[in-house]
């Protein structure tokens, strides 16, 4: 698979969880979702945990801030597999956070149309968890 193609699915990736964050940051209503998900009992876009131990804004603002640094160290991840230079060293680093910070901010908000991104982080991190390893052994 091209280089280019990996990076700027990286890239991709935290722009849509850096957007996902951005909506937990503010707490706002639930998103509507078509009738035949009612079988899911939580509901989109909100915490199923921090609503329902009623913690309150605060906590929700920091379950939204997990999905915001993880989505900006995605892209900076996808920006250092790309080359550019001030990240291109750490991209590795920047995966196996930014991935596993990700699968926290899942947990906290599951919603079955997460499970794609479940997928994506466990890779995300067992792969980058192996480039770590083997860049920082070559050292």
């Amino acid at each position: 698979m091209s280089p280019f193609v990996i990076g700027a699915f990286l890239v991709l990736h935290g722009l849509i969880t850096t957007m996902i964050g951005s909506g937990a940051v503010s707490n706002g209503p639930a998103m509507a979702l078509p009738s035949w998900f009612g079988w899911w009992p939580g509901t989109f876009g909100r915490s199923w945990l921090i609503d329902g131990l009623n913690l309150g804004a605060p906590v929700a603002l920091l379950g939204g801030l997990v999905w915001l640094v993880s989505g900006i160290l995605l892209i900076a991840a996808g920006l250092g597999f790309l080359g550019v230079v001030p990240l291109r060293d750490a991209w590795p680093t920047y995966a196996v956070v930014g991935g596993g910070l990700g699968l926290v901010a899942v947990a906290l908000y599951f919603h079955p149309l997460y499970l794609a991104a479940v997928g994506i982080n466990l890779a995300l991190v067992t792969l980058a968890w192996g480039q770590l390893g083997t860049t920082h052994l070559a050292q």
